[in-house]
């Protein structure tokens, strides 16, 4: 009798182990996609946010997270396996390549209906559309404006209240801030983007101040053959010039007052601080502008977060996005992470968190323009920064650089054009 009671617990214990593997099994899923996470935001997300929201909707979350180079990848084998992943992060590239491929979902219908909508500045909502629907929610922002150090605009005459409002004054300040010692560059004025892909976002950037986008999105045209594009690259290369960009800076950067003007956004204003918590007292920041009769423009590089046209859970996936952008919940993860969101009600609260002085990034928003960029991104960037570069070293006028980069991103366009839906 003994032993057959031992059989039938063991027969129950295995039959409820079967249950219990099913019931986990048989819940519903929600796969999330995160993308070039810091490891203590996941642990974070998944200690102090998921186990709430599975209680609440009685969901399984499943937070994967990869890098960029294999997101696409991920993406398209979970979607040809059948099981999509529901919401993954975004690039500042994923809206129109990705939504003019229906791989991601419009996200108007949500929007219209969510009490936070309208705490993110309206020039966020533009810059995430693609043909008029929005297709992400913004996480984290790389919004660049031009941070000056206003102890080194006085020690050489310059007002430290009033940055330069034009290219013409923005080059002579350069010009004057630049600091030789002997053959030795102590100070340079203007320090101009280190990587290939960096000097391509500044062309886009200053296109830009003059009112041309460098893709004109309607026709699928290059607009690097446009005046404004050389008139743009020919202020480049004279504030290269101007900031002697062949010597060698001494080492520190602008965090140690080796530069005194640098495209920055809010990420490298944090390292700044963190280097050297005394160049807060005198850090300044602008949008640049063409003029003084001209708007001024910040470039943004917005990661987000969207989800998948193959989810079969929209509507959870929807929720579990809202449940981040919670405040308490969104502002630990910006701590914690070092993102930017852009909650306009939120400033305060970051500005105690993490610096007073990350207000001045919040300032910028009204201000933000976002690029596109030919697909493959990397190929139409990295051709086109290369020979910015060559034009910077004398080694190409720039007429003839933009001339041979028009030619390649018009086929560019044209390929991508052919695969739009």
């Amino acid at each position: 009798m003994k032993r057959k009671w031992t059989v039938s617990l063991l027969s129950i214990s295995f039959v409820l182990m079967i249950l219990g593997f099913t019931t986990i099994a048989g819940a519903t899923e929600l796969r999330f996609l995160a993308v070039g996470y810091p490891s203590v935001l996941v642990t974070y997300y998944n200690q102090n946010v998921v186990p709430e929201f599975e209680r609440l909707h009685g969901v399984k979350v499943i937070l994967e997270n990869t890098n960029w180079d294999s997101r696409m990848d991920k993406i398209l084998i979970s979607i040809a396996g059948g099981v999509p992943y529901d919401i993954v992060s975004t690039g500042f590239y994923s809206v129109y390549e990705e939504g003019s491929q229906d791989l991601l979902a419009p996200l108007d219908h949500y929007l219209s209906r969510w009490e936070l909508t309208n705490r993110f500045p309206a020039p966020v909502w533009e810059a995430l559309k693609w043909k008029g629907h929005v297709y992400a929610v913004p996480q984290n922002h790389d919004l660049r404006a031009i941070a000056y150090n206003k102890n080194l605009f006085a020690q050489v005459g310059l007002d430290p209240n009033q940055p330069p409002q034009s290219w013409e004054e923005l080059i002579l300040a350069t010009r004057r801030l630049t600091r030789m010692e002997g053959d030795r560059l102590t100070v340079r004025g203007f320090a101009r983007s280190s990587s290939v892909g960096g000097r391509a976002q500044e062309l886009f950037w200053f296109m830009r101040m003059l009112g041309v986008p460098e893709v004109d999105v309607e026709t699928y045209t290059s607009n690097l053959d446009k005046p404004e594009a050389l008139e743009a690259l020919r202020a480049l290369a004279e504030i290269a010039e101007a900031a002697r960009y062949r010597n060698s800076e001494m080492a520190g950067g602008f965090a140690l007052e080796r530069v005194a003007m640098q495209r920055q956004h809010p990420g490298a204003f944090v390292t700044a601080i963190q280097q050297n918590p005394g160049i807060a007292d005198s850090y300044g920041l602008f949008a640049p502008r063409r003029d003084p009769g001209s708007p001024p423009v910040t470039h943004d590089f917005i990661n987000g977060l969207a989800i998948l046209n193959a989810s079969r859970n929209k509507d959870l996936a929807w929720k579990f996005i809202t449940t981040l952008y919670e405040e308490d919940v969104l502002l630990e993860a910006q701590v914690i992470s070092g993102f930017m969101a852009g909650r306009m009600d939120m400033m305060n609260r970051m500005m105690s968190a993490i610096h007073p002085k990350i207000g001045l990034f919040y300032d910028m928003f009204n201000y933000l323009q976002t690029s596109v960029v030919p697909p493959p991104r990397n190929t139409s960037q990295q051709v086109l920064g290369n020979l910015i570069q060559q034009v910077y070293n004398g080694e190409l006028s720039p007429a003839n650089a933009l001339d041979q980069a028009h030619h390649l991103w018009s086929m560019l366009l044209e390929d991508w054009r052919a695969t739009i839906k």
